[in-house]
């Protein structure tokens, strides 16, 4: 089993927050999946922007730092000025980014793509009904070999 750490909630309505120190990660609240899932971390979804792929609040966004397929028409964490959005990739180029939900109610954000960087990319999703989060600290070995 591979140890997933969440690295907080996200959203794909308004920007957020986040801290993606890997030393800060390995203090956080973690999950376990199949060892070769190529997740780097987890976060929780607390919106209803992605409801229409099947995506629900309280779900783990497993996210990965690359796809093999492209990444046109799936969810991705962007980061834009040091804050975080989790949105659908409905077009990227090098002069603009389209950005959507599945939610007719929020526009599409259309951003520069100068100023915009893919961090990752949902590459699985555990329904919240299914998570089993850890929330113990691992133990932090002092000793010699």
């Amino acid at each position: 089993m591979k140890r997933v750490f969440l690295a907080g909630d996200a959203y794909s309505e308004d920007f957020f927050e986040l801290n993606l120190e890997e030393e800060d990660l390995s203090l956080m609240p973690f999950l376990y999946t199949a060892s070769y899932h190529i997740a780097r971390f987890g976060m929780e979804m607390r919106d209803e922007g992605l409801e229409g792929l099947g995506i629900y609040p309280g779900d783990i966004l497993l996210i990965s730092d690359f796809s093999l397929e492209p990444i046109r028409g799936r969810p991705v964490l962007i980061r834009q000025e040091g804050l975080y959005l989790v949105r659908i990739a409905v077009e990227v180029n090098p002069v603009e980014s389209v950005l959507g939900t599945t939610r007719p109610d929020w526009p599409p954000l259309i951003l520069p793509s100068e100023n915009l960087r893919i961090v990752g990319v949902v590459s699985g999703v555990i329904p919240k009904e299914n998570a089993v989060i850890e929330r113990e600290r691992l133990p932090i070995f002092s000793g010699s070999l």
